[in-house]
């Protein structure tokens, strides 16, 4: 089945085919990770969650600091490689990406153990017991990383949804054995859980690695390839290691400013809020890995038609989709949370529209951000994302450290109707909501400015008319559940009424959107096409055969 200009890829079920697998394999995984959750947070404390989302922090900020941008190059150049029939190059390309990865985290462990052995300091808020052996964790579990990491960006830009899903669904499942083993019978607490997944990391590791060897072989060392990842990977580096460092400092920062129940109010974002909005991360997580890949083969084919008509098409049906999900996620997080972890995290519940509106950045930036990457210019990521990181860095600074009446409210409402005790300390509203804002301002100015700057270099005549219809009937729907959430089924409780109101805002959005004709009957057949077409997708062969 050849890709033709009547039938591009994406509508023929080359692409269906992924997003399919990935669907399947992000539902087992996220199946997967609600048990871990909810056995976890009922076993440890939240100050011990709290302890354990640093130690996440810390390994992801490593992990970004010593990768030096190699896994955002190799998703570009493995496309790139592969269009030309350069099977040596993207070798030697893995190969070079994998030796700087270990000498940089090398150079940082070092650097940690030898700064704990002189001063007898600690870092990333950990306490000094263990703190050497927790050093060592953290670093098997990124060296780890890194192979599932390679295998996750070359089975994406090849749309190879076998190895993808074997990747994604092994790590979950081999961490919540491992976890219960160490913390539950070994009773080693959070340690005992940062060396469940240190382990469980390993082991797909060793699989991933087979597969990297299997696939592609073992390169050498180029210097031209060291420029590659530079020219490509560099400026979206340094910004995702300042995203990173943001991620952690801010968690720190709270920390820090609260020593008797920062890492409860840590706990309490990573584990309440931020787990309820995670669910609707699906089709924010599908589109770098289907959509993005998609367009940079069209531009290689000087498709430029399709690429516009493609990114016209996913904008518009993506924001449709996002709202009467993100309304009902909302909407049922009173539930949701119990049954994701347990009632003491229900104080976090007032973040959750903040962060909502975080993760539609997030979902939209995916979306509309690619024209500087065709060509290069990625310098841009880096400027944008160093005024993002300031402001937001303003932002929660001024929020939580000047005690800022917390717009949540009363949190006194917030009460578990069932025991009648649980409630929230006034200073932890101010230090979440402070979370939250700070979040929003940096994914906000980011999108935007990248969003701006992607138009200069390949301009998308999106449907603003359209576009504006949508955001309008959003607006409006989110206006109705506020009225009936203040007026109407007040009598109901704070959860019912929570759900019941804004339950409308969902139905009131889709009626909306069906009544106007936003979606039309070809967008329908876009959709539906793509499973249609699953069975008659071919299986895309390793690069090895080619």
């Amino acid at each position: 089945m050849n890709e033709t200009p009547e039938r591009p890829l994406l509508e023929q079920g080359k692409g269906s085919k992924f997003i399919f697998a990935f669907f399947i394999s992000f539902v087992i995984a996220k199946i997967l990770g609600v048990a871990f959750t909810k056995i976890f947070t009922n076993v440890l404390s939240q100050e011990d969650m709290g302890i354990y989302t640093l130690i996440l922090s810390a390994t992801a900020l490593i992990m970004s600091f010593a990768s030096f941008g190699f896994t955002t190059a190799l998703s570009r150049y493995t496309i790139r490689y592969k269009a030309k029939d350069e099977l040596a190059k993207l070798r030697n390309f893995v190969f070079t990406g994998f030796v700087i990865f270990i000498f940089i985290e090398f150079l940082i462990i070092l650097g940690m153990i030898i700064y704990f052995l002189i001063t007898h300091k600690t870092s990333f808020g950990f306490n000094s017991d263990n703190y050497i052996y927790l050093l060592l964790l953290i670093a098997f579990i990124v060296i780890a990383q890194l192979f599932s990491s390679m295998v996750s960006a070359i089975s994406s830009s090849l749309q190879n949804s076998k190895i993808y899903s074997i990747v994604v669904i092994m790590r979950v499942l081999l961490q919540i054995p491992f976890g219960i083993i160490f913390t539950v019978f070994l009773k080693l607490g959070v340690f005992g859980l940062a060396a469940g997944l240190a382990v469980s990391e390993v082991i797909v590791a060793i699989y991933c690695g087979y597969r990297v060897i299997k696939d592609i072989g073992i390169g050498k060392f180029s210097i031209k390839e060291v420029k590659a990842i530079i020219e490509f990977g560099l400026p979206v580096y340094i910004t995702g290691l300042m995203w990173y460092a943001f991620d952690l400092g801010i968690l720190l920062f709270v920390d820090n400013i609260d020593n008797a129940t920062g890492k409860e109010t840590i706990a309490l974002y990573r584990y309440g809020a931020l787990t309820v909005v995670n669910l609707i991360l699906l089709t924010k997580l599908v589109l770098p890995y289907v959509y993005r890949p998609i367009i940079y083969k069209y531009f290689e084919m000087e498709r430029f038609q399709e690429m516009e008509e493609l990114s016209i098409r996913i904008v518009k049906l993506s924001l449709i989709v996002f709202f009467p999900i993100a309304s009902l996620v909302y909407a049922f997080s009173p539930l949701l949370i119990r049954f994701l972890t347990q009632s003491s995290y229900l104080p976090s519940i007032p973040i959750i529209p903040v962060l909502l509106i975080m993760v539609l950045f997030q979902y939209l930036l995916n979306i509309v951000s690619y024209g500087h990457s065709l060509y290069f210019r990625n310098y841009w990521n880096l400027i944008i994302g160093t005024i993002s990181i300031i402001l937001a860095v303003l932002t929660g600074y001024f929020y939580i450290k000047n005690h800022i009446p917390s717009i949540i409210g009363n949190p006194s409402y917030l009460i578990d109707p069932t025991s009648n005790t649980l409630s929230i300390l006034p200073v932890q509203a101010n230090e979440l909501m402070g979370i939250a804002l700070a979040y929003v301002v940096k994914d906000g100015t980011y999108f935007f400015g990248l969003a701006i700057v992607s138009q200069r270099y390949f301009k998308v005549r999106y449907q603003y008319k359209t576009l504006g219809a949508v955001l309008i009937f959003m607006v409006a729907s989110i206006g109705i559940g506020v009225l009936f959430y203040l007026f109407v089924f007040q009598f109901l409780g704070e959860y019912n009424n929570i759900m019941l109101s804004f339950s409308i805002s969902a139905i009131v959005f889709i009626i909306g959107v069906f009544i106007t004709k936003l979606i039309k009957k070809d967008d329908l057949s876009f959709v539906y096409g793509l499973f249609k077409n699953y069975l008659q997708s071919i299986r895309i062969p390793s690069i090895r055969k080619k």
